[in-house]
């Protein structure tokens, strides 16, 4: 009976501890809730990523701001790794990069949502996080997104204590079809997560659509510059034909007949108008593939643009 009651005693020490954090955690936040109003902009990221009354608790309760780009960079310097739309900072709050670019709308939505979901897993006790873990590797290991696969070796690579937590994130904001257990475990904080799945979607697609673009004109250019030269060597080897017979018309103008001379003369000529053609060929195509090249470019710079309006290094 001794050692009943040594464990019985035990257990009471570790509920009340247990209980203990969960009361002093529920009387912060409900401290940080009570005076509490978040800003128009804030409340509407939240129904847009169709945040639960829970959820939306655990990203009021951080006071999340929206700040310009430079000033994200400092206050997230030291939390995410990769591309910096936002940050949550334990005992800062969370912080969200202003992004007013139309062709990237969803993308601040997206990362109140991601956000939020790290104050989830960082609030989850480590029973918790070892079984959702083991969810979210299962989830990992039938992901057959290039784009996802690549940022989880990302983090993997420079802190992969982090893989975890951010997959967490990045599962339940960006992929649609997950376990029926992670499926249940996300509806905690989401009413419909798909909406915010497709948030996501959009706005990668016009990544996705830039750099399909470009590779198509890759391989537009790689045959018409090809094809170029080509035909700028037909041109080279022509003029040089044409030199020769210009200057051995010139030699026999005195020494040859009249009627064979005018007949070589109307063939030259003949000759010199093909070669005209070619060159006129060779000028149309050249242009068309510098505007090839131009249009190129331009594609290079929009994403260069586009990212860098996401990007915090």
């Amino acid at each position: 009976m001794k050692w009943l009651k040594r464990y019985l005693g035990k257990a009471i020490i570790i509920a009340v501890v247990i209980i203990g954090i969960r009361f002093t955690q529920d009387l912060e936040d409900w401290s940080k809730l009570l005076h509490y109003q978040p800003s128009p902009a804030i409340a509407k990221l939240a129904s847009a990523a169709t945040m639960t009354d829970t959820a939306r608790k655990l990203f009021y309760v951080n006071h999340p701001t929206i700040e310009s780009q430079k000033l994200s960079l400092n206050l997230c310097k030291s939390s995410e790794h990769t591309i910096v739309l936002g940050c949550y900072v334990p005992s800062r709050g969370i912080f969200l990069q202003e992004v007013v670019d139309p062709r990237l709308q969803g993308v601040m939505e997206v990362t109140a949502a991601h956000e939020m979901l790290h104050v989830v897993y960082q609030r989850m006790s480590l029973l918790e996080q070892a079984q959702i873990n083991k969810q979210l590797q299962s989830a990992l290991a039938k992901l057959q997104n290039p784009r996802i696969l690549k940022l989880v070796e990302t983090y993997r690579s420079q802190d992969a204590r982090s893989v975890d937590n951010e997959l967490h994130s990045i599962l339940g904001t960006e992929v649609l079809n997950l376990s029926p257990d992670l499926e249940e475990h996300y509806r905690k904080y989401f009413t419909d997560r798909s909406a915010i799945v497709l948030l996501s979607e959009k706005y990668e697609r016009v990544f996705t659509a830039l750099r399909k673009k470009a590779k198509a004109l890759n391989v537009q250019l790689g045959e018409r510059k090809s094809a170029l030269e080509q035909l700028a060597a037909q041109v080279k080897q022509e003029a040089t034909s044409v030199d020769t017979e210009r200057s051995s018309l010139q030699s026999s103008i005195s020494s040859s007949p009249q009627s064979d001379y005018n007949f070589r003369v109307s063939n030259f000529n003949d000759r010199v108008n093909g070669y005209n053609q070619l060159v006129a060929r060779l000028r149309e195509q050249t242009d068309t593939y510098n505007q090839l090249v131009t249009e190129h470019n331009s594609i290079a710079l929009e994403e260069k643009s586009l990212v860098e309006s996401l990007e915090n290094k």
